[in-house]
């Protein structure tokens, strides 16, 4: 995650000077970023067991720390944008929108090696299919990795749903998409917050349904997992956002 920060720093200061922003500006205000993520990344994972009812913090209800830290830096960043650079909030946010897919599709390697977000175990049925590239040994995880202490007692060797690739792949395909809506937010004459927001939605959609792959209990008696709940919220709010900038955009032409 600190590789993809490192990154999405460098990208985004050549973006902000090409944009006419000051360079210290937008440094202090990404490395204020920095504490608020943090403090976020480690709230959320208090606030949904709560919500959850699951205060005691057990194992399946942690690690929501990328959504927390996300939202967070979201409110930060809009808030920073208004008030202390005195800046329209949703130009800039669109600029910077391509940093959120980017630094989890390089974040997620760290997952995928450390063993901290693992799948469920796949069907046997794929084993001899295309699907079972997205699969991985459970011999490949060592102890003390979560992974391993999950599974390490299975008298056999089954394949389980590489879920840190799906994740990656559903960052990958929001990055892309960011990416075109940025460039063409002039041709298509968007108004102002509509590629965040496209970015927002895109990923929550891809994530949710990345999430049924999870090897995690559920909450209550639904079907959905705690990453699920949260990110399920996400999605709505940057649906209805997305919809409202939508709703707002001038057509490119006005006699049409």
């Amino acid at each position: 995650m600190l590789a993809g920060v490192t990154l999405c720093w460098i990208l985004f200061l050549r973006r902000a000077k090409r944009l006419g922003y000051s360079f210290y500006t937008i440094f202090a205000w990404l490395l204020l970023g920095l504490p608020v993520g943090t403090l976020g990344a480690h709230l959320f994972n208090k606030i949904i067991p709560a919500l959850a009812g699951n205060g005691d913090g057990s194992h399946s209800f942690l690690g929501l720390t990328v959504i927390g830290s996300f939202i967070s830096c979201l409110i930060y960043g809009y808030l920073y944008i208004k008030y202390v650079i005195k800046a329209p909030p949703m130009q800039l946010m669109d600029a910077v929108a391509f940093t959120f897919p980017l630094a989890i599709l390089i974040g997620r390697i760290g997952c995928l090696l450390g063993g901290c977000c693992y799948g469920r175990i796949a069907p046997d049925s794929i084993k001899n299919s295309f699907l079972s590239v997205f699969t991985l040994p459970v011999n490949c995880y060592v102890p003390p990795s979560q992974a391993w202490q999950e599974y390490h007692d299975i008298p056999h060797d089954p394949l389980i749903w590489n879920l840190p690739l799906f994740l990656m792949i559903n960052a990958l395909a929001a990055l892309v998409v960011t990416e075109y809506i940025y460039r063409k937010r002039g041709v298509f004459n968007l108004y102002p917050g509509t590629v965040f927001a496209a970015t927002c939605t895109l990923y929550a959609g891809g994530r949710f349904v990345v999430e049924f792959t999870r090897q995690e209990r559920i909450v209550a008696d639904s079907m959905f997992n705690p990453w699920q709940l949260a990110i399920g919220l996400l999605f709505v709010i940057s649906f209805l956002w997305l919809s409202f900038c939508l709703y707002r955009r001038k057509p490119s032409n006005p006699k049409a």
